[in-house]
């Protein structure tokens, strides 16, 4: 669990790079399809949320308790519906809340199921 836990940290801070740039690159500057704000700044919404996230994972990699799965559940679970809401101006947005969504729901349920 707390290699896992580790290795999603880093993923969730790899991801958030990506979405940051994304956003300023292709939202706000409109330098790859054309300039979207909402989209851009969706993105770099999501982007901080993931960095939240990705940090508490980190940071709670060895704790027994709830805490920082709790915390994590509830940050992806607000990161997927800010997906979910920019997913109709921007069909990738869709994949962010599914992946932040499945990694939020399913270290839950892993951590409730090994205590």
């Amino acid at each position: 669990m707390r290699i896992a836990k580790l290795i999603t940290g880093i993923f969730l801070l790899l991801l958030s790079i990506w979405l940051l740039i994304d956003g300023i690159m292709d939202g706000i500057l409109g330098t790859w399809f054309g300039s979207n704000l909402v989209v851009g700044v969706l993105e770099i919404i999501l982007a901080g949320i993931l960095i939240a996230a990705g940090i508490i994972y980190i940071i709670f990699e060895n704790s027994d308790s709830l805490g920082g799965s709790v915390t994590g559940l509830i940050l992806l679970i607000v990161a997927g519906v800010i997906g979910i809401v920019g997913g109709f101006f921007n069909h990738w947005l869709f994949l962010y809340a599914a992946i932040s969504l499945l990694i939020g729901i399913g270290f839950f349920i892993w951590e409730r199921i090994d205590d």
